[in-house]
C-alpha cells in the first residue's frame, strides 16, 4: 500500500465516530482527493482516487497545497461513513469559505450549488453553504464530490466549517459563526519597491514580494520571495515566539512597531534605497539578557544577510538586514554593499522615520478643522498612497497599485490611480501627483483603439491617453487572452482631467501664499495638446445621440466593470467643463464652445433619464438604460456639480443610495449591488465617503459628518488603515487591502469637510 493511500485510509478512519462519541456531526476536514481540471465523470462514486489523484489538506487554498498560480476548475473527493445513529436523521452538509463557486454531489447526485461558473462568473467566496442530503441517496459509506471554480488569487475549500450535521443542530453552527472572534487583517510595509504583509496578533511577517504589482507582464507574475518570518525570544531556557502586547504603525510612517515588555521590534523597507532591502530592528536595554532572533522561509534563493548593532543611551538596537536580488547571489552582495556604503543612515530607524516625515512635510490641510482621530486617518491615508506608488526605475515608475493584497488587486487601475493623483495634489503632495501623471504620459496605450473581436472592430475608436484597461508592472496595457472576458473602464479619462486641474489649483494656491507669480494658462499649456486631443475629445466624441457615454457593443459591453455608462457620463460632464475652462485660458474658443456644449448635452441627458424614472410608478417598468441609473456613485453627480442638490434630480440621486444600497440593520454602511455576488454585498467605506461629499455640497452637514465619522471609526479599529470591503456581520475586512481608492476618497472627503467647517464653524 502506498503512503498516500495509507494517509487517506487513516483520514477515513478518523472521520468515522466511535459508538461512544457525540454523533451530532461528522467533521469532513482533513485529507481529500484533489485534481485540477474539470470532468463530469469525477462526481461518480466508482473512481479509484489512487489513479491520477493527489491528496490535499482541507480546509486550505490549493495554492498552499502544491498548486501555486492555479485558477479555474478543480474537484475534491471525500469519502466518509454515516454512523447508524445518524442514518435516519435529516442531515445537512455545511461548508464555509469555498472560493469562488461550487457544485456539490453526494454519491453522484447534485445536492447543492452556490455562485456561478463562467461565462457569467459569480463569486460567493464567504457565503455559508447549507445543502440537504436526501435519504434516498445516502448510504453507510458515501462519496462527496465538490466541483470548485476559482476566478483568481487563492482557490478551494478554505473555511473552517466543513461538516455534516443533524438539521436540529444547525443552530450550533450558526452560533459558532456569530461568536467567532473578529479576523485581524494584516498590515503592510512598503517603500514603493518591495512590500511585505505582517500579522498583528502573531508578529509574523507573512510574506515579502520584490515588487508592488501583481505581474511584470501577463505571463510573468510577481511571487513571494520570503515567508513566515517570525521573531523568537531566547532567555537561556530555549526559544519561544515573540508575541507583542502592543503593535501598530509609527505615526506618519510606513514602519511597523511592536512591543513586548522591554523588547521592541520594528519592520520596514527603507525609503533611502531602491534595492530590495528588508530591515528588522530589535531595540532592548543594554542589560537585557533575552536574545531576539529571526526564523523564516526563503521561497526564492539569492539573499544576503548582515547584522549591525548600535548602542545609545543605555539602549541597544540590533539591525537584521536582508537584501534580495532575483538574478543571483553576486548581485544580492552588490546591493547589500551599496546599501551599507552610506553608513548607519542607510538602515537607521531614526533616519527612516525622518525620511517618511519629510515625504509628508509638503502636505497642507487645515488641522484645526479636523479632530485628532481624523488627522490620524488623514495622514495614514497619505502614507498608504505613498506606499503604493512604484519607486523602482522603469516604465512602472510612478504608477499606483489599487491594493497591496490580494494579488489580483496589486495592479494599476487607471481610474483609481488618477483618483489618488487628485487626492495627492489636493493634500499638497504634488511631487507624488506629478509622478502619477508622468506614468500616464509614458505608459503604453492605443491597444484598444480598434480591436478585432470575431472579425468586427471595437474599442475606444479614437487615439486616447488613458488606458481603458489596467496596466501591468511593465507600464503596458493589460491584454486579455480571452477577448470576451476583457474588462474595460473608461472613467480614467475624465479622472485625468480632474487630477491635472487639482494640480493646477494647488500650484496657484501655493503661489498665492508665497507671493510668487503664477499663470494658469502657462501651467496648462504643456499638457494641453494631449489633454485636448486624447482625453477631452474622446469624451466628447463618445457621447451618443442621447448625450450618454457610449458603451461598446462588443462582448465587452456586458463586462465593462460594475460601473455603468451613466456614471462615466457624470464624470465626463464635469471633466468637459474643466476642459472648456482650460481651452478658454488658452484662447481656444472653438474647443471651449464644443466642450461646454458636450458637457451641457451630457448633463441634460442625465437629467432626462432621472425625470423619466421619477415619472414611472413601477420600478419594473423601467427601460434597460434607465436601470443603469441605480448605482450608489450616482451621488457623485451632486458632489461634482452635475446635479443641483436642491432639485428633484439631486434629491433622487441621494435617495437612490439611501433606499437602495443601505445595508439592513446597520448604520452608515452601503453595498455596491444588493443583488450582486458576495463581494458586491459587502459594505464599502468608499461609498459612504462619496455620499458624505454629496451631503456636504447639499448643505446637510449633520449627515455628512455622521458618514465621515463612521469611516473614521472603522479605520481607527485597525491602525488607521482603510479597506475596500467590510463584512457588515462580522466586521472583518476583505477585498483590496489597503485600498488605494478608499484612502484617496478619505483625503478628498476630509478636505471638503474641513472647508465646510471653515465656512460654518461647529459650536
Amino acid at each position: 500500500m502506498t503512503r498516500r493511500a495509507l494517509l487517506f485510509l487513516i483520514t477515513l478512519f478518523l472521520a468515522v465516530p466511535a459508538a461512544a462519541q457525540d454523533t451530532t456531526s461528522i467533521d469532513l476536514r482533513g485529507l481529500a482527493a484533489f485534481r485540477i481540471g474539470d470532468d463530469d465523470v469525477w462526481r461518480s462514486k466508482y473512481i479509484d482516487e489512487e489513479q491520477e489523484w493527489n491528496f490535499v489538506t482541507v480546509p486550505g487554498a490549493w495554492e498552499e497545497n502544491g498548486f501555486p498560480l492555479t485558477d479555474g476548475f478543480a474537484w475534491y473527493r471525500i469519502r466518509f461513513r454515516i454512523p447508524r445513529s445518524m442514518r435516519d436523521d435529516s442531515l445537512l452538509l455545511v461548508m464555509s469559505g469555498v472560493d469562488d463557486a461550487d457544485e456539490t454531489f453526494l454519491n453522484g447526485v447534485l445536492v447543492g450549488k452556490t455562485g456561478a461558473f463562467p461565462p457569467q462568473t459569480r463569486s460567493e467566496i464567504r457565503s455559508l453553504r447549507v445543502y440537504p442530503l436526501p435519504r434516498f441517496i445516502r448510504e453507510e459509506f458515501n462519496l462527496l464530490a465538490v466541483r470548485v471554480f476559482d476566478a483568481g488569487d487563492n482557490g478551494g475549500i478554505t473555511g473552517e466549517i466543513f461538516r455534516i450535521v443533524r438539521a436540529d443542530s444547525m443552530h450550533r453552527v450558526l452560533d459558532e459563526l456569530i461568536d467567532a472572534p473578529g479576523k485581524e487583517p494584516p498590515r503592510f510595509i512598503s517603500n514603493g519597491v518591495m512590500t511585505s504583509a505582517w500579522q498583528p496578533d502573531s508578529a509574523l511577517l507573512i510574506w515579502s514580494r520584490p515588487r508592488l504589482y501583481d505581474r511584470i507582464s501577463p505571463d510573468l507574475p510577481t511571487e513571494p520571495v520570503l515567508s513566515r518570518l517570525a521573531m523568537t525570544v531566547d532567555n537561556g531556557n530555549g526559544a519561544r515566539p515573540f508575541i507583542p502586547t502592543t503593535s501598530g504603525f509609527i505615526e506618519q510612517t510606513g514602519i511597523i512597531h511592536a512591543r513586548a515588555g522591554a523588547n521592541e521590534v520594528f519592520w520596514y523597507h527603507p525609503l533611502s534605497t531602491k534595492a530590495r532591502i528588508l530591515v528588522v530592528a530589535v531595540r532592548q536595554p543594554v542589560e537585557e539578557e533575552a536574545e531576539l532572533g529571526l526564523q523564516f522561509v526563503m521561497d526564492r534563493p539569492y539573499w544576503r544577510y548582515e547584522e549591525r548593532k548600535v548602542e545609545d543611551g543605555g539602549m541597544r538596537t540590533t539591525y537584521h538586514i536582508l537584501a534580495y536580488n532575483a538574478c543571483c547571489t553576486e548581485l544580492a552582495d552588490r546591493d547589500m554593499e551599496e546599501f551599507l556604503s552610506a553608513g548607519e543612515n542607510a538602515f537607521s530607524l531614526e533616519s527612516d522615520i525622518a525620511a517618511w516625515r519629510a515625504e509628508l512635510a509638503a502636505s497642507q490641510f487645515l488641522p484645526d478643522l479636523l479632530s485628532a482621530d481624523e488627522q490620524t486617518i488623514y495622514r495614514r491615508a497619505l502614507v498608504t498612497m505613498l506606499q503604493m506608488q512604484v519607486r523602482e526605475n522603469g516604465l512602472a515608475q510612478g504608477q499606483l497599485v489599487a491594493a497591496l493584497q490580494p494579488a489580483s488587486k496589486a495592479v494599476c487601475l487607471p481610474a483609481d490611480h488618477l483618483l489618488a493623483a487628485e487626492a495627492l495634489a489636493v493634500s499638497g503632495l504634488t511631487s507624488a501627483a506629478h509622478r502619477a501623471l508622468d506614468f500616464i504620459h509614458g505608459a503604453q496605450h492605443d491597444t484598444y483603439k480598434l480591436y478585432d473581436v470575431y472579425g468586427r472592430e471595437h474599442g475606444v475608436g479614437f487615439p486616447y491617453l488613458v488606458s481603458p484597461a489596467r496596466y501591468d508592472g511593465s507600464g503596458n496595457e493589460w491584454q486579455w487572452e480571452d477577448r470576451e472576458q476583457a474588462l474595460l473602464r473608461y472613467e480614467g479619462m475624465p479622472r485625468y482631467i480632474m487630477a491635472l486641474d487639482a494640480l493646477r489649483e494647488r500650484a496657484r494656491l501655493r503661489a498665492l501664499t508665497t507671493g510668487a507669480a503664477f499663470s494658469d494658462s502657462a501651467f496648462i499649456a504643456p499638457f494641453w495638446p494631449r489633454l485636448s486631443a486624447e482625453a477631452a475629445d474622446v469624451l466628447m466624441y463618445r457621447l451618443d445621440s442621447l448625450g450618454l457615454f457610449a458603451q461598446d457593443d462588443s462582448p465587452w459591453g456586458q463586462g465593462l466593470s460594475d460601473l455603468p455608462g451613466v456614471y462615466t457620463t457624470i464624470l465626463a460632464s464635469h471633466a468637459l467643463r474643466i476642459a472648456a475652462s482650460h481651452a478658454a485660458l488658452l484662447r481656444q474658443d472653438l474647443k471651449a464652445f464644443l466642450y461646454n456644449e458636450a458637457a451641457e448635452r451630457s448633463q441634460n441627458a442625465i437629467l432626462k433619464l432621472i425625470e423619466g424614472v421619477l415619472a414611472r410608478e413601477r420600478a419594473d417598468s423601467l427601460g434597460a438604460v434607465e436601470m443603469r441609473l441605480f448605482h450608489p456613485l450616482l451621488a457623485d453627480g451632486i458632489a461634482l456639480g452635475v446635479l443641483d442638490p436642491d432639485s428633484e434630480a439631486g434629491r433622487f440621486a441621494i435617495d437612490v443610495v439611501e433606499s437602495g444600497f443601505a445595508i439592513e440593520d446597520t448604520v452608515n454602511l452601503y453595498r455596491a449591488e444588493p443583488g450582486g455576488d458576495w463581494f458586491a454585498r459587502q459594505a464599502r467605506p468608499q461609498i459612504a465617503l462619496r455620499l458624505a461629499r454629496a451631503y456636504a455640497v447639499a448643505g446637510n452637514m449633520h449627515r455628512a459628518e455622521a458618514l465621515f465619522s463612521a469611516v473614521t471609526r472603522e479605520a481607527l479599529r485597525h491602525d488607521g488603515v482603510l479597506p475596500e470591503l467590510v463584512d457588515p456581520v462580522t466586521g472583518n475586512w476583505y477585498g483590496g487591502l489597503p485600498s488605494l481608492a478608499t484612502a484617496a476618497d478619505y483625503v478628498l472627503t476630509a478636505e471638503m469637510i474641513a472647508m465646510k467647517r471653515l465656512e460654518s464653524p461647529r459650536p
